[in-house]
């Protein structure tokens, strides 16, 4: 999941190896290089159909899945694979089939384990045997989170999510779904999770590859190779520069770099049609999808048949808002400037410290608060007054506009 307010909580690298070291009684190690892959498990049902119903606050979407007779709360994420907090896993005590080094969106690395989770239900429907990920992070801390649903767990079902009623139904006969199935488009998953990817069509009929990403709360999001590919086919126009972080995920902050604000002037997903789309770019390994999608209609995730559904609430979309010169992020517990657009650069730098939002002091506000959308409501109009820090510890006032 991203952070823009923004947040990507993790990426998988599609392809990459581990050790897998089995330990014999004679006391001898014997390490084999193999595939990872998290498609393992799974239901046993048939014929099912379970409405199961989510919160969506600040765009990330949260269930209660039940694991040993006890209701926990999980993300649902389709951009990762399932993950259990290391709380959950000294609960648990899971077999152990594995570790791996995981890359996450900011381009950071770490070794989890990988864990068989005995079973996991949401509603009546009972999972086995799937692989977790154990994995730990501030943001989780914040979310009070035990975990990840993730599309490994998914891979094998129809998924609906109906925002107007805060349900996904997951089901094995897309015969009890009401499905358009004029908004259509082939849908691409592979190792080692079923990531879901689609072709998405841009302003001259060029066809972007995608991925619907749940836990990221934005748009979209473009990634930096990307945007340079189709910079020649007038797929984007450019409106501005910037230099900065946008972008928290599950191992911390990327590091600072180069940005670009893109204007998409027309869209188009499964036949649905987005107009005058502003989107950043970012160092992510791929474009994504985000649950703001989820505002302008329900879209279904067929994993069964590799089909990506969007019902677009009107015929089109217009997608044009105004933004701010700045983007606000979170860094050794202070509220800084993560990044500085082109209007700006001469007032502001990215890590100067925000001490006041219209005279209103920041100086207590943690990354919790950040991740909850504090900041957002406090700066929740068109104009602002903001007090910043400089790193040689002047302090200034400065005035800013939405655009």
């Amino acid at each position: 999941m991203e952070i823009y307010t923004t947040f990507r909580i993790f990426y998988i690298l599609l392809r990459y190896t581990f050790s897998s070291c089995i330990l014999f009684l004679l006391s001898t190690t014997i390490c084999t290089a193999q595939r990872v892959t998290f498609n393992k498990g799974g239901t046993e049902s048939k014929n099912y159909y379970e409405e199961i119903p989510y919160e969506l606050v600040n765009g990330v979407i949260f269930l209660t899945p039940e694991i040993n007779g006890i209701k926990r709360k999980f993300i649902f994420d389709t951009g990762a694979p399932v993950q259990i907090t290391p709380e959950l896993f000294n609960e648990l005590k899971p077999e152990v089939i594995n570790h791996t080094e995981i890359t996450d969106a900011t381009g950071k690395k770490a070794s989890l384990n990988i864990v068989s989770l005995t079973t996991l239900k949401l509603n009546n429907l009972s999972f086995t045997g799937i692989p977790a990920l154990v994995s730990g992070s501030s943001l989780y801390k914040c979310w009070h989170i035990d975990g990840v649903i993730g599309s490994n767990l998914l891979r094998k079902s129809i998924v609906q999510i109906i925002p107007a009623k805060h349900i996904i139904i997951l089901t094995d006969d897309e015969t009890k779904l009401s499905i358009n199935k004029k908004m259509q488009t082939p849908l691409i998953t592979g190792e080692p999770q079923s990531f879901p990817y689609f072709n998405m069509q841009v302003a001259n009929k060029k066809t972007m590859m995608v991925g619907f990403d749940t836990g990221s709360p934005n748009f979209l999001r473009i990634t930096a190779t990307d945007a340079n590919r189709f910079k020649n086919d007038d797929a984007f126009e450019k409106i501005s520069a910037g230099y900065g972080i946008n972008h928290m995920s599950l191992l911390g902050l990327q590091i600072p770099d180069s940005l670009y604000r893109l204007k998409i002037s027309s869209l188009s997903i499964a036949g649905g049609t987005f107009t005058n789309a502003v989107t950043e770019t970012s160092k992510s390994r791929s474009t994504r999808i985000g649950t703001k999608i989820l505002d302008y209609g329900i879209v279904t995730i067929d994993f069964i048949h590799h089909l990506f559904y969007f019902e677009l609430t009107t015929d089109t979309i217009n997608l044009g808002e105004k933004l701010w010169p700045l983007k606000p992020i979170v860094a050794d517990d202070k509220l800084v400037v993560g990044v500085v657009w082109e209007k700006l650069k001469d007032q502001v730098k990215s890590g100067d410290q925000i001490m006041a939002i219209d005279d209103e002091s920041c100086q207590t506000i943690d990354l919790c608060d950040w991740l909850s959308g504090k900041v957002e409501r406090m700066m929740d109009k068109q104009t602002a007054t903001l007090t910043i820090k400089d790193k040689q510890g002047n302090i200034k006032k400065i005035s800013i506009t939405k655009e």
